[in-house]
Parts: C-alpha cells; sequence; structure tokens
C-alpha cells in the first residue's frame, strides 16, 4: 500500500528542480573557467545549456516518456504567443557573421527544449496534485527566477532582474499552453523561435524593451484567462474555454 513516503511532496520537488536549474550553469561555469579560461563566453553558455538539454531529457526517459510524446492544444491557443515569437521578425533579420548566427540558433533551440522540458515538463508533472493554476503560477515564478543565473555570466544586474520577471510572465502563458494540451516539443520550438526573434533581427531600442515587455505582458494575460475554470483533474466551470483537458495527470 502506497505510503506518504512514496511520493516526494510537489513542492519540494519544484524547489530541487529549480535548484538543479541554478546550480547547473554556475558549475559548468566554474569548471570550464578552469579547464579552458579565456573561453569565448558565447559557446560556455551553448555548452552549459547543452548539458541541461540531455539532462533534461534523460530526466524526462526516467520519469516519464509521456513527456517526449508531441500533444496539440487548441489552434485557437497559438494565436497569441506566435504573435508576440513573430512580431520582431517584421523589422527584417540584422546582418550577422554566419558562424556566430548558427551558434545562437543553436544555443537558442536548445535553450528551448531545456527550459520547456525542465519547467513545463518536469515541473509541472511534480506540480501535477496541485490546481493548474497554483502549479503555473509557482512553476513560472521558479523559472523566472532561475534565469539569476545569468549574473555569473555577466550579464547586467539590473537587466537580468527585468528578465527575471519578464521570465516569469512568459512562463504563465507557457504553462497555461501546456496544460491546455500543448506539447512540449512545440513548446520549444515556439520559445526558441521568441529567442531568436528577439536577438537576431533589427528591433531595438525602445523598441525592443516594447515588444519585450508587450509580449511578455500579453502571455500573462493569456496564461490568466486559458488557465481560468480549468480543475486539478481537467473539471472546467459552466462556461469552459473549449480546448484540451489538463495534461497534469
Amino acid at each position: 500500500m502506497p505510503t506518504s513516503l512514496s511520493r516526494p511532496r510537489p513542492g519540494m520537488m519544484a524547489l530541487l528542480l529549480f535548484a538543479v536549474s541554478l546550480v547547473l550553469p554556475l558549475a559548468i561555469g566554474g569548471i570550464l573557467a578552469v579547464a579552458a579560461p579565456g573561453m569565448d563566453s558565447l559557446i560556455l553558455r551553448l555548452i552549459a545549456v547543452l548539458v541541461g538539454v540531455v539532462l533534461a531529457l534523460t530526466t524526462a526517459v526516467a520519469v516519464d516518456r509521456r513527456l517526449l510524446r508531441e500533444t496539440w492544444a487548441a489552434p485557437v491557443l497559438l494565436i497569441v504567443p506566435l504573435v508576440v515569437a513573430l512580431a520582431p521578425f517584421v523589422t527584417g533579420l540584422r546582418a550577422e557573421q554566419a558562424a556566430t548566427a548558427g551558434i545562437l540558433v543553436i544555443g537558442y533551440l536548445a535553450t528551448g527544449v531545456y527550459e520547456e522540458f525542465w519547467f513545463r515538463g518536469l515541473m509541472l508533472r511534480a506540480l501535477r496534485d496541485w490546481t493548474p493554476l497554483r502549479a503555473a503560477l509557482v512553476s513560472s515564478g521558479l523559472f523566472g527566477l532561475a534565469h539569476l543565473a545569468n549574473i555569473a555570466f555577466g550579464a547586467n544586474i539590473a537587466v537580468t532582474l527585468a528578465q527575471v520577471v519578464g521570465a516569469a510572465c512568459f512562463g504563465v502563458g507557457f504553462a497555461a499552453l501546456r496544460l491546455r494540451g500543448a506539447g512540449l516539443w512545440q513548446l520549444a520550438l515556439l520559445h526558441a523561435l521568441t529567442d531568436i526573434g528577439l536577438a537576431l533581427t533589427n528591433v531595438g531600442g525602445g523598441a525592443k524593451w516594447g515588444i519585450m515587455v508587450g509580449g511578455d505582458v500579453a502571455l500573462l494575460i493569456f496564461g490568466l484567462l486559458a488557465l481560468r475554470g480549468l480543475g486539478r483533474d481537467g473539471e472546467r466551470d459552466p462556461r469552459p474555454i473549449e480546448v484540451r483537458p489538463t495534461v497534469l495527470d
């Protein structure tokens, strides 16, 4: 007969996953700083995120192979995330050296896979006994705080703090997509497309900040609305959003 000790507490598991996401890049950065001093920060970050991808996918296979299966949310739910992701591309692609652009694209694709499988996959699964809204808010808050590790790679502190808030808002939207039936691979692609649009297009200055802040606010509002009426086991109120049931279980 299962006991209370047979299954870790959801909150503790979420904190453990958060701790790993915070310590992993710091540990890799420290090791590479000793093993390969002077390594380009772009390459260092790429190595760190690739290790994260391997860890996330390996853990997903060990914990629940169903996380690797692709499922789909109602197409209407993809409208807001797609608009947010594609908005910067209206300014055109920035001229960039092929090697640098290639590293950035690979890095952002890897980041999308790692962060979606880790936070919207493993962490939401760990919090599956909670209500979807609570699970989405907590996992998104921890997702935002995990970006504090960027400071160790030379990121500006003020910018990083803004990124923490923005990432948390972003996370609410993506958590809602996941809980409404979206698969992790499509979330990873959407995530990467959003990052690539901000990094490799001609958008800059105030316009860039406007798109980032506007996009994060839009995803936060979208996420809260998409989660409305969704119960722990997929129950809905009398006015449900016409979408798939929760994938927490």
